[in-house]
């Protein structure tokens, strides 16, 4: 997933114009004596973060000099983007410790000479806590930092993404028991994300950990997430250089405290629609949601809302016995919120987890869901253990209806239904597999997919059987789907059955019913298989999704 560019809070530049003999003089000069005495403190104390002494994390100027703050035309000076800032809420950033309404409302007023009061909170408006972990981390534990490299930032650099990926960072599996930040020249990094995946599987990779100015570390109580020797960590560092520095060079990044795999094992989940199947129409107002049945017991200890640049709000409902709860409600989103909320709620099976993102495109065109900064997102980034990936369904998973086809003239008594597993890595048959003379019935089903972010809020299931009596091969299946995309929201089921040939390359010449022209057969390290493209027939997926079906006797 890309990260979403956004217009910079903290980078609109307010060149500090000397006033003109010509302009009149301001109406409004806020107290130098206040300033002094109260409003100095309040400002380092609130904005001091980045707009210190020397400015930090993108900013283009400091605010602590009442002089510099009060100096130039009025409308163009600091103290007039200060009112604007916090009276929009929009300072400090989501993220960084916010004011109190009182704080706020008292630095408005004086920078617009009590013209401007803040008497209602503003920005994001959460109901849970934010996740706090401890301000020091365990001692004893092995730190792997994964950092940029001295990575040069020119001067005209407000809006760069820099991707670094990290592989073969440890010998044996271990715990990833805290996430923190390392913070090298803090005037330019704005923000960064660390994910896990394959490079080469478009969307593949998995939300980690997020930070931005003023986010702490996250630190598992106990336990942890399982890092192995096979997983590649990307790095995305968000740089900014709103003040236009000429001397950077960078070396942040993310720092990985481990222990041995000992303790509860987490993994995060989203339970939410995620990046797929879903748009928002030009100039318009719409929620998207997502429902999902909890099939395994897990407990859950904190969750992280993800969405792009048109996000309005974000919920996050627990139905269970007919009655509905609110686990976590977002009254307004800024990107941001790469916030972890606490969220200690044991799950148990029948209970339904919904996850609904509003939006408002302000745009003539179209915004569909997908991993490019100009797409949109709804997660839900969910840390559960034990680490049950599926452990929440988008629908039921038996509604699959199974009939034997009218091809298989002896079907066999018992056919179970199967539930697909997917993966982005295909079988290949075995060269010059031929199925053996024997009847067997449908034992796994796996789906084969380039769209990791569409199938993983899909539930696919199977049923069906296979025989081999001479030159004949003779089967049928049926195939299930539940989705919520267009017509997959209630389900759809194709049927086939099909007797006849095969040819060298497993392609059937059907003499009854038949399974399509790209459909093949033959063996996968010695086990019967059907590999069978998904028809596009009442199936609104897109990607190309593949289902192999394999059978045992």
């Amino acid at each position: 997933m890309t990260e979403p560019r956004r217009h910079l809070l903290l980078v609109p530049l307010l060149a500090a114009l000397a006033a003109c003999a010509s302009d009149p003089p301001p109406d409004c000069v806020p107290s130098e004596e206040e300033w002094s005495a109260s409003i100095a403190t309040l400002v380092d104390e609130h904005c001091g973060t980045c707009h210190g002494e020397t400015p930090e994390f993108g900013a283009p100027f400091s605010l602590l000099d009442y002089d510099a703050n009060v100096r130039g035309r009025e409308g163009d000076r600091h103290v007039d983007r200060m009112v604007h800032m916090l009276a929009e809420g929009l300072m400090p950033p989501t993220g960084a410790a916010q004011p109190a309404l009182s704080d706020r409302d008292r630095m408005a007023a004086w920078a617009s000479c009590g013209t401007v009061r803040v008497e209602d909170p503003v920005g994001l408006d959460a109901n849970r806590p934010v996740f706090v972990s401890p301000s020091s981390p365990p001692t004893g534990l092995t730190e792997l930092d994964l950092t940029a490299d001295n990575l040069v930032i020119g001067p005209d650099e407000t809006d760069r993404y820099v991707e670094l990926d990290f592989a073969d960072l440890v010998e044996e599996d271990v715990f990833i028991r805290r996430f923190d930040v390392v913070l090298d020249d803090t005037r330019v990094v704005h923000h960064f994300t660390l994910r896990r995946g394959d490079p080469a599987s478009p969307g593949g990779f998995q939300y980690l950990y997020a930070w931005a100015p003023g986010t702490g570390p996250f630190e598992f109580p106990d336990g942890g997430v399982r890092l192995t020797p096979t997983d590649t960590l990307r790095l995305q560092i968000h740089y900014n250089n709103g003040a236009g520095y000429d001397d950077v060079s960078d070396s942040s990044g993310v720092k990985l405290y481990v222990t041995p795999p000992e303790g509860p094992e987490y993994v995060m989940v989203d339970p939410g629609p995620g990046a797929a199947g879903f748009s928002i129409p030009p100039r318009s107002e719409s929620t998207e949601e997502l429902g999902c049945e909890v099939q395994q017991e897990v407990q859950v200890l904190a969750t992280m809302p993800h969405m792009h640049e048109i996000g309005t709000g974000f919920e996050l409902d627990l139905v269970r016995d007919g009655d509905t709860t609110n686990l976590l409600r977002l009254n307004a989103w800024d990107f941001e919120t790469q916030l972890f909320y606490d969220l200690p709620i044991d799950l148990v099976p029948g209970d339904e987890l919904i996850v609904r993102c509003d939006f408002e495109n302000v745009s003539s065109g179209t915004v569909s869901a997908g991993p490019r900064t100009e797409d949109e997102m709804c997660y839900a980034f969910t840390y559960v253990t034990p680490p049950m990936a599926n452990f929440c369904s988008p629908g039921p998973v038996g509604e699959l209806v199974y009939t034997p086809g009218e091809c298989v003239l002896s079907p066999l008594a018992e056919v179970p239904v199967l539930t697909g597993t997917v993966t982005g890595d295909a079988p290949t048959f075995d060269a010059g597999g031929v199925i053996p003379e024997g009847a067997w019935t449908a034992s796994r089903l796996v789906v084969v997919s380039d769209m990791p972010d569409l199938v993983r809020i899909a539930t696919f299931t199977a049923a069906g059987q296979l025989q081999q009596e001479g030159d004949q091969t003779i089967g049928d299946g049926s195939f299930h789907i539940i989705a919520p995309i267009g017509d997959l929201r209630e389900g759809a089921q194709f049927d086939l059955s099909w007797a006849g040939t095969l040819d060298a390359a497993g392609v059937l010449t059907a003499s009854c019913g038949g399974v399509g022209d790209e459909a093949t057969f033959g063996t996968v390290d010695g086990v019967p298989a059907m590999r069978l493209p998904l028809p596009s027939d009442g199936m609104s997926m897109t990607g190309n999704n593949v289902f192999w079906v394999f059978y045992e006797g």
